[in-house]
């Protein structure tokens, strides 16, 4: 009986039946690529922009002050150094003052100038009957005298009578002394057709020769009664 050799099976990894210079070689791994100057400024881009939201997110640089605002939390201050020749002095406000009010400003009134004669007593009505009978109650007479320190006449002094009366301009002049019938310094305005209420619209004035004021000037009351349409007016000096 011959005798064979065993045979061998086939080895898996030539089962092709390729040979083994044949086979494929493994590829090496490529070298990595250098990065060029795109890639470096796009690495500095991601960089400085994860530096800037951490800076926004943790308020670094100079988004400390808006963060500190946003969250209420205080901010350190440089402190404040005083020399000591400075005074540091602390105002304080006043609470609860009540506002100044304002006072009236009075405005003085001037003192009017010391007239050497002035009225002695006050006008006297009466009827025109008792002294100029026969005149009637539709004449209106302004009269009387004027006197000195001693009571005695003074004449040659003029009576101003002026204003407005019934709707008349009245601007008329007598001398002290014209009268007689009033006395040793007698005057006498006769107004025909006057007699009507008024007051504070005529005067009367006791003046010299020029015009220059003897007296204030007086205002005359004046009524529509035939009782009271003679109206007695004297003038005292007294300095």
């Amino acid at each position: 009986m011959s005798s064979r050799p065993p045979s061998r099976k086939p080895n898996n990894r030539y089962s092709s039946g390729k040979p083994l210079s044949s086979m494929a070689t493994p590829r090496r791994p490529e070298p990595p690529k250098k990065m060029g100057l795109g890639g470096f400024i796009f690495l500095l881009l991601i960089l400085g922009g994860l530096t800037w939201l951490l800076m926004l997110i943790f308020g670094w640089g100079p988004y400390q002050v808006a963060v500190s605002q946003a969250t209420g939390e205080p901010t350190a201050t440089a402190p404040v150094i005083v020399s000591a020749s400075e005074e540091v002095s602390e105002t304080v406000q006043p609470t609860n003052t009540d506002e100044p009010t304002l006072m009236p400003t009075i405005t003085p009134t001037p003192t009017l100038e010391p007239m050497p004669f002035t009225l002695e007593g006050e006008p006297e009505t009466l009827t025109s009957d008792l002294l100029r009978p026969g005149l009637g109650c539709d004449v209106l007479i302004i009269a009387g005298q004027v006197k000195d320190l001693k009571d005695d006449p003074i004449k040659n002094l003029t009576l101003h009578l002026f204003g407005e009366l019934g709707g008349f301009e009245i601007d008329l002049y007598r001398i002290a002394g014209s009268e007689p019938t009033y006395g040793e310094s007698g005057y006498e305005f006769l107004l025909e057709g006057l007699v009507v209420e008024s007051e504070d619209t005529l005067y009367i004035q006791l003046v010299d020769t020029n015009d220059i004021p003897f007296s204030r000037p007086y205002a005359v009351q004046t009524f529509a009664e035939c009782q009271k349409n003679l109206i007695l007016i004297n003038f005292k000096q007294v300095r």
